[in-house]
């Protein structure tokens, strides 16, 4: 695909979501498996005419969940991850989206840490988003669940929208490097957007090993939660490990 392709690609995608990105948006997302150097991505960018247009609501939510992160940093130390994804990681949400939040969590303890979350929410009445249920403004949606063990989104994920999602993911949480070995694990999403993949510095890290005890309390968690759902689950994917309400 050449760049001019790949640029109007890249706009015609974001305009699907109601997104007006700006120039720099469009190198840091550009849909294409091919990898293009800065000053070629500016040169082709110049040629075109961008609508930029600020948003308001994006410093607002992405406060929301920065100040919710601030506390969960605190009170569960087996997350070691915790990042905005979705309409508010992109830049460009609307005035009632909501905020999806994606967590890492670390091996084994995912269902604990699942569970004691929700509890914590809900004592503190912490507007959240519950399963199948409508999107509310400023709530937070926890759609998306792994645990170290299960870092690469399984085949049937690895698509364009989680590919963009991937690299426009914002950390808030991040322990122990995670983040960095999340998007190691997902090198797929080069075969959609090259460019913004190869752009991510990601230091190597050493994986820790996991202890027998947290497989045990891990599955105990697991199967009440489970069952509890397992008559609303439709198109959900859901295993000891993973946990996508969404998409």
């Amino acid at each position: 695909m050449s760049l001019e392709k790949a640029i109007k690609k890249t706009v015609e995608y974001a305009a699907k979501f109601e997104s007006n990105i700006n120039k720099k948006e469009i190198g840091q997302r550009l849909i294409s498996k091919k990898v293009f150097l800065e000053k070629e991505i500016e040169d082709g960018i110049s040629k075109i005419k961008i609508r930029n247009k600020k948003n308001k609501w994006k410093s607002i939510k992405f406060k929301k969940a920065k100040d919710l992160a601030d506390l969960i940093r605190i009170r569960f130390k087996d997350i070691l991850f915790l990042g905005i994804s979705g309409s508010v990681a992109t830049g460009h949400p609307k005035k009632n989206d909501d905020i999806d939040i994606l967590i890492i969590t670390k091996a084994d303890t995912l269902w604990k840490n699942r569970l004691g979350l929700r509890w914590w929410v809900y004592k503190n009445k912490i507007p959240h988003r519950g399963f199948n249920k409508k999107e509310v403004a400023d709530q937070f949606c926890f759609n998306l669940w792994l645990d170290e063990k299960s870092l690469k989104l399984p085949q049937d994920k690895q698509n364009l929208r989680n590919a963009v999602d991937l690299i426009l993911l914002k950390p808030l949480i991040n322990r122990e490097k995670i983040y960095e070995r999340f998007v190691r694990k997902n090198d797929w999403a080069k075969r959609y957007v090259a460019t913004g993949y190869s752009n991510k510095k990601l230091e190597k890290t050493k994986e820790k090993r996991n202890i027998y005890l947290n497989k045990i309390v891990n599955w105990c968690f697991f199967w009440p939660q489970y069952v509890y759902m397992r008559r609303k689950i439709d198109q959900e994917k859901v295993d000891l490990h993973r946990a996508f309400f969404h998409r």
